[in-house]
């Protein structure tokens, strides 16, 4: 039985989670469900407690369905607390991967604060380690992409790092226990899929070891790596949005550290990729002052140098015609906006409160009209003021009350509709900004 091993990795990599309450992300593979068990079958002797978390991404359909089913029925089988949350649907234009893979990080934490938890684990294994080594080789990515899959990042950890997919499958096969099958993750039509059914077996059949050592390799160049970061960010400050940094400061950077500040910076973007070799050669001859004077980082993501500086530009967003909005309710606006009426949405940047009386209105949202003027002041200038990106500006949502704007985000509500307590009214920017890119509010 794994057992031992896994009570042995765990107290070795994770002495700080002993006695801690842990989340674990189940998605009813066979991973997962391995690592479900395994800390279940060890949670007296590791002093841990357990809450399983179950994400639903809102596609595939019945067989997701299915999927959150045998989760809850696991939970309730090794009696452990049992938490489903459900993924709103990507917004338009931005990847989807991308979408799911974020916001999947972003409700586990939110389960992890709310039940008190120390960590989030997840079932990655070191098959998923070498897939993702070899796969971010052959696509050329730098250090920060090839060292591939961390033990841990933040509060998410990975248990099971160091064990064969294979062996969880066995674990699972001895104990008569039942997993879920994703029918996508078993069609070769995909970069990693390809790798696991076809590239990554007939490598073994020849170097028997080749996973082990992709994996060995991953994890020690993440070590390599994170050293070398740390060094690069006591040099000079990662770009966000509305804070530019001075090309020299970057510039006068050894190359390695500049590779790296390039690469941290994408790491925060909702971007399919991490830079390649070649993004950084044009990189590097962006920092000497010729051509290019902008690189596309991907997904409309473009990072220029303007009057000495270097710019962070996030997707244009286009206007949107007015949408009907009810209280209560959390509303996914055009362009990745939340509107939150009467419900909290997860990261606010900008809130007011409504009199009461807009139960019985017509609520709309709809974009900032161009040249609008509120309560005497001109908005735009008031949003560039904000640091709210220019390519953002014309798709600013406001809240209509009867066909009247009575909020603008972040300037203010209309005096009539105003109070000091009521309907709370919310607005989270677009999921591309969260986290260290956001700049800071006045």
């Amino acid at each position: 039985m794994l057992d031992s091993q896994f009570a042995a990795a765990f107290r070795r990599h994770f002495p700080d989670l002993l006695g801690q309450c842990v989340v674990v992300a189940l998605s009813g593979g066979a991973d997962s469900t391995g690592l479900a068990l395994l800390c279940h079958r060890t949670r007296e002797e590791l002093g841990i407690s357990l809450v399983l978390a179950h994400v639903h991404h809102g596609w595939r359909g019945a067989e997701a369905d299915a999927d959150a089913a045998f989760c809850q029925e696991l939970a309730h089988k090794l009696g452990l607390p049992f938490v489903l949350e459900r993924l709103l649907p990507p917004p338009v234009g931005v990847s989807r991967e991308a979408w799911w893979r974020q916001e999947r990080y972003r409700v586990l934490e939110d389960v992890r604060v709310r039940v008190h938890a120390a960590a989030v684990a997840t079932g990655h294994t070191l098959d998923d380690q070498a897939e993702s080594v070899l796969l971010k080789l052959l696509r050329g990515s730098g250090a920060r992409g090839v060292a591939g899959v961390r033990r841990r990042l933040g509060t998410i950890v990975r248990p099971v790092l160091d064990f064969r997919r294979q062996q969880l499958r066995d674990f699972l096969a001895l104990l008569g226990q039942t997993f879920r099958e994703d029918s996508t993750n078993l069609i070769p039509d995909r970069p990693r899929t390809f790798l696991r059914w076809q590239v990554l077996p007939l490598l073994e059949e020849r170097f028997p070891r080749a996973a082990q050592h992709l994996a060995a390799f991953g994890c020690e160049l993440g070590e390599d790596d994170a050293f070398l970061e740390d060094e690069m960010l006591q040099r000079a400050p990662l770009l966000r949005l509305g804070a530019p940094v001075a090309v020299e400061t970057v510039a006068s950077l050894p190359p390695p550290l500049r590779r790296r500040w390039l690469l941290a910076v994408a790491s925060f973007l909702p971007l399919t990729e991490p830079p390649s070799r070649k993004q950084l050669a044009l990189f590097s001859k962006l920092l000497q002052g010729g051509w290019p004077r902008a690189l596309d980082l991907g997904g409309r993501w473009v990072l220029a140098r303007q009057r000495g500086q270097l710019v962070l530009h996030p997707p244009p967003l286009k206007p949107f015609s007015p949408m009907r909005v009810t209280v209560p309710g959390v509303h996914r606006l055009p362009g990745g906006f939340t509107l939150g009426l009467g419900t909290p949405v997860h990261r606010a940047d900008f809130r007011a409160f409504l009199n009461p009386r807009v139960h019985a209105a017509e609520l709309a949202v709809a974009s900032l009209p161009p040249g609008f003027r509120f309560e005497g002041r001109e908005v735009r200038a008031f949003l560039a003021r904000l640091g709210v990106p220019v390519a953002w500006r014309a798709a600013w949502p406001v809240l209509l009350v009867d066909g009247t704007i009575v909020w603008v985000p972040g300037m203010g509500v209309l005096p009539a509709w105003a109070q000091a307590s009521g309907v709370l009214v919310e607005l989270e920017e677009p999921w591309e900004r969260h986290g260290k890119l956001s700049p800071p509010r006045p």
